[in-house]
């Protein structure tokens, strides 16, 4: 199986690529490389959290008017 790689400057230059490919009887995929050089595929640890201090807050005294 033979495999070529294009990439199309705009929409437009794809969908005419298609139809060309497609009235020669060529079938086509769309390949995903968006992120694949981002993607880290060893798990993640999550990171420690610290706890909060507990919240020792009264409140306000009500002023009467």
């Amino acid at each position: 199986m033979e495999a070529l790689i294009v990439h199309p400057k705009n929409q437009m230059e794809l969908n005419a690529l298609k139809s060309v490919m497609k009235d020669m009887g060529i079938r086509y995929e769309k390949f995903h490389t968006r992120g694949a050089k981002t993607q880290n595929f060893e798990p993640r640890t999550a990171p420690v959290k610290k706890e909060k201090p507990a919240r020792d807050f009264k409140d306000k005294p009500k002023k009467d008017q």
